[in-house]
């Protein structure tokens, strides 16, 4: 009955675990959202349905065995270079969210996809306040349920904007937990939020 696959939160390191998501992308059919636990260590997996990895920073040093410093420094480049090597959408998490969809080989990276996006967005209405544990599990989510309804890139982008909107419309921002994120967003997608 499911129409979308999220893996990550709260999920394990294990080798188990790390199997557990080859496999699990590797016999479902079904567009998938993977982030958290379900990134570590995780490799190249050719698949016929649209996959999103959402790193942050951190996460997405360990996929691309490059420097932290680096990647802080060139999020695109980072976004654009993950896309390419996992032939997925990536979101990159942070102040300013990254959003890379895959480029063919020898392909112009700014090139506009079938929907007309550009191949890299940036979102940037996410308030400090996102930095909390399991306000990313919200995003992913958020994100796997729009993944049900639209084109990869444009269900991580919206996502983003929704995550962020929701963030900013919830009262306190000084001890944001992931719950009052979850509680603002049906108002945001609804419109109701200021």
């Amino acid at each position: 009955r499911a129409s979308a696959l999220a893996i990550g939160p709260g999920l394990g390191r294990t080798p188990a675990r790390q199997a557990l998501v080859r496999e699990l992308l590797g016999r479902i059919e079904l567009p998938a959202v993977v982030d958290a636990d379900a990134l570590y260590l995780l490799e190249p997996v050719v698949r016929a349905q649209p996959t999103v990895l959402t790193p942050h920073a951190g996460e997405l040093t360990r996929l691309l065995g490059a420097e932290r410093g680096w990647v802080d420094a060139h999020r695109l480049e980072a976004a654009r270079a993950a896309a390419a090597r996992f032939g997925a959408v990536v979101l990159l998490k942070g102040r300013d969210t990254v959003v890379a969809a895959p480029t063919e080989s020898g392909s112009d990276p700014d090139q506009r996809d079938p929907a007309g996006l550009p191949r890299i967005v940036v979102c940037d209405l996410g308030p400090p306040s996102l930095a909390t544990a399991g306000t990313g599990d919200v995003l992913t989510g958020v994100l796997a349920a729009f993944l049900t309804r639209m084109d990869a890139q444009l269900a991580a982008a919206a996502a983003a904007v929704v995550h962020g909107l929701a963030a900013r419309a919830v009262a306190h921002q000084a001890g944001l937990v992931a719950s009052d994120l979850l509680a603002a967003v049906p108002s945001v997608i609804d419109g109701r939020s200021s």
